[in-house]
């Protein structure tokens, strides 16, 4: 009997692995034959650029908070990230404010230029330490600056949120920070704020758009990048002191950072609307690779232009292909300001002992942390090192919920150790191909 029992046992272990491969090719057919059908699709009916011209027409990446609650608006977005690798959240800002916050804007422009032109003439002309500027007695009469987390870092400039209170009752907008957490993880922290005002082109000839003045004014032009931490640049290049890390090609398909550019000012095509590629984010070439043969200046086909009014925030995955926009013949300034979302569990540190003019985690004061909204204060806790940074409650919450399970799980083991051969009977894990 022994014997006819080992003997069915390596039959059904037999037909086992049978049906185990058999399986695992069915996978790897369905797959092949699933890729070939979305390229037919995309060639027969939406290629990039006719997809491109659908979302210009229609704004399907728009969701507006005056009009849609909270949980479609969320939605929307989040199917929005998933699919285009970016979103609109319209209206987060009511109209009767956005004057008011777009002056604060720029009167913070010129104090933070003021600021950093201070600080360059300390490091440049007079030659001081930048790890020792806040023990010298003379330094904080002529500059800003504020004691960071990192140990053995220099000092930095304060966050630009410090000079934008009106500004700063915002930046935590439930919308905001609803849509954060979905494409995130419930314990968020903004890592990165500062202004960008794109020129808009001068009397004098001078043409608008952002960056040198020498490469402004074409609207086929671009600069193609994606932003920390899947900068490849990494702000710093090959400079050790400077380089703030990123994440290693090809970038792993998980959302690591949200960038939201909050507009002041209307935008589109001719007034410093963003550029983006449309679906981007999923694809493991990056415009600055440097084996992925893209010119990082010129057009590429199915991109696009943000349209959006102003009091508008514009949302996307760190990972998607994008630029600032070159050209600005509006008339008017594009005002607007940018930060970076990340969950908890990516570090937020500044690799760069010498960045001390960079704008990772620029930091705040305890008088400053207290002053932000009550709301904002745990997404900028880590940026005051007067403060312990604690994880989230809603953190704490899933880890309570954890444990419990796995107390449960013992509690079986001890009530009903004969029933648990089969408790997970039910459980089967796939096994995919191998890349």
């Amino acid at each position: 009997m022994a014997e006819v029992r080992t003997e069915k046992h390596l039959v059904n272990k037999r037909d086992s692995e049978m049906n185990i491969s058999t399986l695992h090719a069915k996978i790897e057919r369905l797959e092949q034959e699933l890729q070939e059908t979305r390229v037919l699709l995309a060639r027969e009916t939406h290629d990039a650029e006719t997809i491109t011209r659908e979302l210009v027409q229609t704004r399907a990446y728009a969701f507006s908070a005056k009009t849609l609650p909270i949980d479609e608006v969320v939605e929307g977005c989040a199917d929005s990230l998933s699919r285009y690798g970016f979103c609109v959240i319209d209206n987060v800002i009511p109209d009767s404010e956005v004057a008011v916050i777009r002056a604060e804007v720029k009167a913070a422009q010129s104090t933070i230029a003021r600021n950093k032109q201070a600080l360059r003439k300390l490091l440049d002309e007079e030659g001081l330490n930048p790890h020792e500027l806040l023990e010298n007695p003379t330094v904080t009469d002529k500059v800003e600056l504020r004691p960071v987390r990192r140990a053995g870092h220099p000092p930095k400039p304060p966050n630009d949120i410090v000079w934008m209170p009106q500004y700063g009752k915002h930046l935590a907008n439930p919308f905001v920070t609803a849509v954060a957490r979905r494409a995130l993880d419930d314990h968020l922290r903004i890592a990165q704020l500062h202004l960008r005002i794109i020129e808009t082109s001068r009397t004098d000839g001078t043409p608008g758009g952002f960056g040198s003045v020498k490469y402004r004014g074409r609207p086929d032009s671009r600069e193609w990048h994606t932003d920390w931490p899947h900068d490849l640049s990494a702000y710093g290049r090959d400079d050790p002191g400077r380089n703030v890390g990123c994440v290693r090609q090809p970038f792993p398909d998980v959302t690591m950072c949200l960038v939201m550019i909050w507009y002041l000012t209307d935008v589109d095509e001719n007034s410093g609307g963003t550029w983006v590629v449309p679906g981007s984010h999923k694809d493991k070439r990056n415009p600055r690779g440097p084996s992925d043969g893209i010119t990082v200046t010129a057009p590429i086909p199915g991109d696009m232009q943000i349209t959006a009014p102003a009091g508008s925030v514009y949302i996307q995955d760190s990972r998607s292909w994008h630029a600032s926009a070159m050209h600005n013949p509006s008339g008017r300034e594009r005002i607007a300001v940018v930060n970076r979302w990340c969950p908890w569990w990516l570090s937020v540190d500044d690799y760069a002992p010498d960045g001390i003019d960079n704008m990772v985690c620029q930091p705040l004061d305890h008088a400053e942390y207290l002053a932000l909204p009550a709301e904002l204060q745990p997404l900028m806790r880590h940026l005051c090192p007067g403060e312990r940074d604690t994880l989230q409650q809603p953190v704490l919450d899933r880890a309570k919920a954890a444990s419990l399970r796995a107390r449960w799980g013992f509690q079986q083991l001890e009530e009903n150790p004969d029933g648990l051969s089969d408790a997970n009977a039910h459980i089967r894990v796939p096994i995919g191909p191998s890349n």
